[in-house]
């Protein structure tokens, strides 16, 4: 795309790293940029090795390159990759997207709720009280066997709900707290859709071809191509987010996204609004 005069760049000068000889780089700041090359051409090496420290808030003298420009421009930098968003059951997408906290507002302020004392945290499958206390908000027990991998199997007490019957009892809409967690995003997006600090994500994780995974799908499964674009909606909500708290600052410091190899592993359907997600970044 054609740069207006007053562009700026992210400049580093004679980039060394492994493959990389003397090379010049020059990034206009606040577009979409790709780096190609056959492999073993230095792309990660470039993205990794010599832009990523670069754009360090602290950046230690680096051997990488000799000299940096503009780089004063980046508030942060994120390297945004095909890894798990989560090791445990615990995590899931309405976890890392941050959306779970205000799901459990809404139930806290329901009258039923409300008329029992319960807040916000008697909703958390984290905490107790409001969990079953049997497989402590995990929904599934764990088997040690003596000669092969441990197994699990689903809770006898809660039968995979992850809550007791007393907190089960309040519900939305005809739904329980459980309930929504195993919800496709899909129809979440329609269920909670008058509920703005809601249904913008939920939108979002939609429209990315996401909407068949459930709000409470245990990160541990999600493919590497799932994680990665749930990771690009949170920065979009929370980057929406931040410009609105600095829309009136004059000289606002944006961030830096690396994203290595996105479309590794997806459908072309999937890439399409890969790309579209990027756009709206």
């Amino acid at each position: 795309r054609t740069m207006a005069k007053n562009q700026k760049s992210l400049v580093l000068k004679c980039c060394t790293a492994n493959n990389l000889k003397k090379v010049d780089l020059s990034i206009p700041i606040g577009r979409l940029t790709v780096l190609t090359g056959v492999s073993g051409s230095g792309k990660s090496s470039l993205m990794h090795g010599c832009l990523a420290p670069a754009a360090q808030v602290n950046p230690k003298k680096s051997t990488t390159y000799t000299k940096a420009e503009n780089f004063d421009q980046i508030a942060a930098v994120y390297e945004v990759d095909q890894s798990p968003i989560g090791k445990t059951s615990r995590s899931c997408p309405a976890t890392y997207v941050g959306i779970f906290d205000d799901i459990r507002k809404v139930f806290a302020q329901l009258p039923e709720a409300r008329a029992r004392g319960y807040e916000a945290t008697r909703f958390s499958f984290n905490t107790e009280g409001g969990r079953c206390e049997e497989c402590k908000g995990n929904g599934r027990i764990k088997l040690e066997m003596d000669f092969l991998p441990s197994a699990w199997i689903p809770c006898e007490i809660c039968q995979g709900k992850r809550y007791n019957s007393a907190t089960l009892e309040v519900t939305y809409k005809d739904q329980s707290i459980a309930d929504v967690l195993a919800m496709p995003i899909e129809e979440a997006a329609r269920f909670f859709e008058t509920h703005s600090r809601l249904a913008e994500p939920l939108r979002l994780l939609n429209e990315t071809g996401l909407g068949y995974l459930t709000l409470g799908q245990a990160s541990p499964t999600l493919s590497g191509g799932e994680a990665q674009r749930i990771k690009l909606i949170s920065e979009i909500a929370r980057g929406r987010s931040l410009r609105k708290r600095m829309a009136n600052l004059k000289n606002a410091k944006g961030n830096l996204y690396l994203i290595e190899e996105p479309t590794v592993g997806l459908h072309l359907g999937d890439v399409r609004r890969l790309i579209d997600v990027l756009h709206r970044m």
